[in-house]
């Protein structure tokens, strides 16, 4: 089974850096092409920029398969060749990683690992939208939360639980948008249902790096991801974090960095990571401005 390196070596000169979560049109719910992202990194003045186009729904069956939601199968190879392109040709002006994110299913982790196995990614973002058979961050899910505190803290239990095991799986390099069950403003009365230290133990333990990002500041919850007491907690038992926008068009690639940064700084993040074959590598973080 695929496995990242707990292992990050001493920091580099970068002095800028790499935005760790971009989706294309590829995708099916973003827009723009991967040059057009590529373009927009090197406008922002970051070092490093990684494609992250969803994972092909691997754990449905193919009558179920959503092109709104993440590239078919067979886009998967081509999807590669293309990053792998762009990689070589901008490599005199940025560095283009070949990433995916990847969702964690219970039960799938052997079909997930062959399928990263089969490619020379750089980074492997993991995510837990799926949860107990729906879509735990789509927009007709709103109605589930509504239902009252009873089922938010349902949801957020069961929720927590699949995060831990994402990290615990060892499939996955960073794990994004870590409290994404906030993402409509429903909490529970305890952050992750009272298990938020069980959490920060074990994603500290699997050695996964976590993502600063800004996405969330685009959402109803408008609140980067993770939430500020989750950073410092996180930050506090040694889990390492890399800077996301989350980007769905090339104008958001590096969005909100300059506050993503001062927020992470303010919470004791001094450093962020940036991977290359899979192992982390820090730098300092960039000051803001």
């Amino acid at each position: 089974m695929t496995s990242r390196s707990p292992l990050f070596p001493p920091a580099s000169p970068l002095s800028f850096p790499c935005d760790t979560h971009t989706h294309t049109s590829r995708c099916g719910h973003a827009g723009g092409a991967d040059k057009a992202y590529v373009e927009a990194a090197i406008a922002q003045g970051l070092a490093a920029i990684a494609v992250t186009d969803h994972v092909p729904l691997y754990w449905l069956p193919p009558d179920r398969d959503d092109p709104t939601l993440a590239m078919a199968a067979d886009e998967l190879p081509r999807y590669v060749d293309a990053v792998l392109a762009l990689k070589a040709r901008y490599a005199d002006r940025i560095e283009v990683l070949l990433g995916l994110e990847a969702d964690y299913v219970a039960g799938h982790e052997e079909t997930l690992a062959r399928l990263l196995d089969a490619y020379p990614f750089d980074v492997v973002l993991g995510s837990v939208h799926w949860l107990d058979g729906w879509w735990v961050d789509a927009p007709s899910s709103v109605e589930r939360y509504r239902r009252g505190a009873v089922e938010v803290e349902r949801i957020w239990d069961a929720y927590a639980g699949q995060v831990m095991a994402a990290a615990r799986s060892g499939l996955f390099d960073v794990l994004s948008h870590l409290d994404l069950a906030k993402k409509f403003g429903f909490r529970p009365g305890r952050p992750f249902a009272g298990r938020q230290a069980e959490l920060v133990a074990a994603v500290a333990a699997a050695g996964c790096a976590v993502e600063l990002s800004s996405a969330g500041r685009r959402k109803p919850v408008g609140e980067d991801y993770p939430a500020p007491d989750l950073v410092q907690e996180l930050a506090g038992a040694g889990v390492p974090f890399v800077l996301s926008s989350d980007a769905h068009a090339p104008a958001e690639v590096g969005w909100g960095f300059a506050e993503l940064a001062a927020a992470a700084r303010a919470a004791g993040v001094g450093e962020v990571v940036v991977f290359r074959g899979r192992r982390g590598r820090r730098a300092a973080l960039a000051p803001a401005g």
